[in-house]
This record gives structure tokens, C-alpha cells and sequence, in this order.
């Protein structure tokens, strides 16, 4: 019986811990380079339980931006926008739960229905093992018809670069600089 007790104990533990992880968080719209109009990009992203899913997605935000870009930034909350018309870029991401992209992006791509082609980026971030959370965000956004531009995996704790990994903390400021790197590198619309 108290065994029984226990196994309880951690299920709900476990339950809870999860629904933490992927409560839907609500905020709104950031517009950065508001005056540009040669290309917008929309970026939702789950901001998860630390500022490294912040730091990365404003980072690949500033990178676009840094391009030419105008950028509206949001969470996929409920509230978030599902019309996609007039933007020329989708970014989505965040991060990595039980090997799987956290449920609030997967519920939001799942609004959003048939991308009809949009140009669309994945950034994925985990602790060390995000490569099946990666696959599983790539499949999703190519069976709703979207053309998957690129798919980023950033590790918090995992090196980013092995032959360059020297602590936690450098390794996170790498995975903001490759963000901002590989936003850099997404031309504007007709270039």
C-alpha cells in the first residue's frame, strides 16, 4: 500500500512538473524595425521555464532585424495570430520537453492549419538531447503544406560547438550568436 502511495506521489509530481512545462503563456505583440516594410517576419516562440529560449529567439529576432526585417514577436497562446497573410517569413520554436517540442507550439502550428508554402523557420532548443524534438517540429511544419526554410537545434548544457565548448554559460552565448547568425543569413523577399 504505501508503495502504491508513493508511485502516486511521483505520477503527480511528474503531471504537475509537466503542466508547468507546457502552460500556455499569453503575451503581446513586440514589433521591432516597425518602420521597414520589405519583408515581415512573425516569431512565436515558448519562453519555457528559463531565459535561454528568450535569449535565443530575440537574438535570431535582432539577426532579421540586423537584415532588414521587420519582426513581430509573440507566444503561441490562444490570443496568438493565426492569419499569416501579409508576412513573409514564420519563425517557430521553443523548448524541448520529454523529447518533444513543447505542446503550446505544437497546439499553435496546429491553428494555423495549412501553411499554403509559407517560408517558415524552426528553432528548437534542449538540454542535450533535442534531435527527436527537432525532427518532430521539421515533420510538422512540412505536413501542413509549409516550406521549411531552415531547423535550428540549440543546446543550453550540450556543447554547440565541441571543438569551442568551454562552460554552460559560453556555450549558451554560442547558441545566441548562431541564432543571430542564421537569421543574418535569410534573405528579404525578392532577393
Amino acid at each position: 500500500m504505501v508503495l502504491i502511495i508513493i508511485l502516486a506521489m511521483v505520477v503527480a509530481a511528474v503531471a504537475l512538473l509537466d503542466y508547468g512545462r507546457n502552460k500556455e503563456v499569453a503575451s503581446g505583440v513586440k514589433v521591432l524595425n516597425a518602420e521597414e516594410d520589405v519583408g515581415t517576419a512573425l516569431v512565436v516562440y515558448h519562453p519555457g521555464k528559463s531565459d535561454f529560449q528568450h535569449r535565443v529567439f530575440s537574438g535570431f529576432a535582432e539577426g532579421l532585424v540586423s537584415n532588414g526585417w521587420r519582426v513581430e514577436v509573440t507566444t503561441p497562446s490562444s490570443q496568438a495570430r493565426t492569419d499569416l497573410a501579409g508576412y513573409d517569413l514564420l519563425v517557430l520554436g521553443g523548448p524541448t520537453y520529454w523529447f518533444t517540442p513543447n505542446r503550446p507550439i505544437k497546439r499553435y502550428l496546429s491553428r494555423l492549419g495549412d501553411l499554403g508554402g509559407q517560408r517558415t523557420v524552426t528553432i528548437i532548443t534542449a538540454l542535450g538531447a533535442g534531435e527527436r524534438s527537432t525532427a518532430i517540429m521539421e515533420s510538422l511544419v512540412r505536413e501542413a503544406n509549409g516550406d521549411l526554410v531552415n531547423g535550428l537545434l540549440l543546446y543550453k548544457m550540450r556543447p554547440n560547438d565541441d571543438d569551442n565548448y568551454v562552460n554552460d554559460k559560453q556555450n549558451q552565448a554560442l547558441a545566441v550568436e548562431m541564432a543571430t547568425q542564421a537569421a543574418k543569413e535569410i534573405p528579404l523577399p525578392g532577393e
